[in-house]
């Protein structure tokens, strides 16, 4: 597990130095990052003490109430790095980049979260994809979606008090509101386990259907270099992860590589380019 969390700490790093080191933006930067750990935090705190779904195994090497300190300083890069994806991604229709950015940080999380969960960095109580209720995947989006709403504001608000709390303020309650409605008006209804075969074979009906998507729209030639390399050590990580937990998770390991064609045919049009 230290060893797990040394590597996790050094990909968080890397990223950070690569934004900061030399960077005229480096202190926007890290003001942004601040700001999304801290929502991040209360957000998965108050989640935790008010609903229960879910909870990290101890062996974690430092909490901040019920939440490792590494994972807090895992989510802004998690988010930074979808984002800044996404910018490029959606550039000519910059209203769609927070959507977007939740979609891949959804989309993330639904490779994250079942090899997180399969290798024990913590459980949830509630059944779903590989043991991974779909409002733990939809959470991740929702909170995204609402942090990034200030990474596009143009104008920071007017006085420090505003340019701190709202976002804040508003990534945390608006996450809370949408998990809330979303749980009471479907998904706590038709709350079950996902049979694992026939998703492992959704997620390769999905993966080959955004790869074609990518080959028509070349879409890997809008992606910086950059963006796509930073994102390749957490790849790694998990790969690894995912790797050295599959005795008896042959399925898991199925599914998850379905998120490697889209990635690859991305990498490949965009070093063609």
């Amino acid at each position: 597990m230290i060893l797990l969390q040394l590597t996790a700490l050094c990909i968080v790093l890397i990223y950070v130095l690569f934004h900061t080191v030399g960077q005229a933006g480096a202190a926007g930067f890290l003001f942004k990052v601040s700001i999304v750990s801290m929502a991040c935090w209360i957000t998965e705190e108050t989640c935790i003490r008010f609903y229960g779904f879910y909870s990290y195994n101890p062996s974690w090497s430092l909490f901040l109430g019920h939440v490792p300190v590494l994972i807090i300083l895992i989510w802004p890069v998690l988010i930074h790095s979808s984002w800044d994806l996404a910018s490029q991604l959606s550039s000519q229709r910059p209203k769609l980049i927070p959507l977007a950015t939740g979609a891949l940080v959804c989309t993330d999380a639904l490779l994250i979260e079942p090899v997180a969960v399969n290798a024990d960095l913590w459980a949830w109580s509630e059944p779903g994809i590989f043991h991974v209720p779909p409002i733990g995947v939809l959470g991740w989006g929702i909170l995204a979606f609402l942090c990034t709403l200030f990474f596009e504001k143009g104008t920071p608000p007017s006085t420090p008090k505003k340019r701190i709390g709202l976002p804040l303020v508003v990534p945390v309650i608006g996450t809370h509101v949408l998990l809330l409605g979303i749980w009471w008006g479907a998904l706590r209804w038709i709350n079950m386990d996902v049979p694992s075969v026939p998703m492992a074979g959704v997620a390769w009906v999905v993966s080959m259907m955004l790869t074609l998507t990518i080959l028509r729209q070349g879409a890997g030639r809008h992606l910086k270099k950059k963006t796509l390399l930073l994102r390749i050590p957490a790849s790694l990580f998990f790969l690894v992860l995912l790797i050295s937990n599959a005795g008896g998770a042959e399925i898991l390991v199925v599914y998850a590589f379905a998120s490697a064609p889209p990635y690859i045919t991305i990498m490949v049009q965009q070093y063609r380019h």
